[in-house]
């Protein structure tokens, strides 16, 4: 897959309403799935199928934590990313 195929899938990814808010709530730090799901009022099977999607392109990484995995965004490149998006959509 090349670059601009890699990209279109990160945007896919990052397009999606449930998926952007669980990029937003691990942005300051890690969250376990169950903690995430009860943060976005939503089921933990809803929750890790969309980790699944996010991690696949490369978006999240996990880091099991004992019998908890905890998910990140994946680098400082996904956080400047979503930073921006957020800052272009609040100007009026």
């Amino acid at each position: 897959m090349n670059n601009i195929e890699k990209s279109v899938n990160m945007f896919k990814a990052l397009g999606d309403f449930t998926r952007l808010r669980i990029v937003l709530a691990i942005f300051d730090g890690g969250k376990s799935v169950g903690d995430i799901a009860r943060e976005l009022d939503m089921t933990q099977s809803a929750i890790s199928h969309q980790l699944k999607t996010l991690k696949d392109n490369d978006l999240v990484k996990s880091v099991r934590k004992g019998k908890e995995v905890h998910y990140y965004l994946s680098d400082e490149h996904v956080k400047e990313i979503v930073a921006q998006v957020l800052e272009h959509t609040s100007h009026d």
